[in-house]
């Protein structure tokens, strides 16, 4: 599986994945060192603009940039969240579109919990995001 590190990612959850021409949006189980999902392997195919593998835990995130010829890898927690001033911390529930809906494992809503912190300049700025499963 080309650039994706399946011994980080979590073991059942979601998968958001941004390729050329298509949104991949579906559930997932890791079994052994295999990647499961409806409809096969897609990421032998190519590598994803942006990747997120998701359950309400943790997110493992892959963002490819053509411009450096490389990938950012990030793992956000939950349990890192704990850790963090919670007025800095900005949970909202996004809908999911029908089309999505439909396939069965797709919830209705998901959480992003936005992550802030302060400036130098004393400002309020948005320093991360998670995508969590409900």
């Amino acid at each position: 599986m080309k650039g994706i590190s399946i011994d980080k990612i979590p073991k059942k959850g979601l998968v958001m994945a941004y390729f050329r021409n298509e949104l991949l949006f579906l559930p997932y189980e890791v079994a052994g060192d295999e990647l499961k999902m409806p409809g096969g392997a897609f990421f032998d195919k190519e590598m994803p603009y942006e990747c997120h593998f998701f359950n309400k835990d943790m997110e493992y995130r892959l963002i490819r940039r053509e411009s450096r010829n490389d990938v950012i890898e990030r793992i956000l927690t939950k349990d890192e969240e704990e850790k963090m001033e919670s007025d800095l911390l900005f949970p909202e529930e996004v809908l999911v579109k029908k089309e999505y809906t439909d396939i069965p494992g797709i919830p209705e809503k998901l959480r992003v919990i936005n992550r802030y912190h302060y400036s130098e300049n004393d400002t309020l700025v948005l320093k991360d995001y998670r995508i969590a499963a409900p």
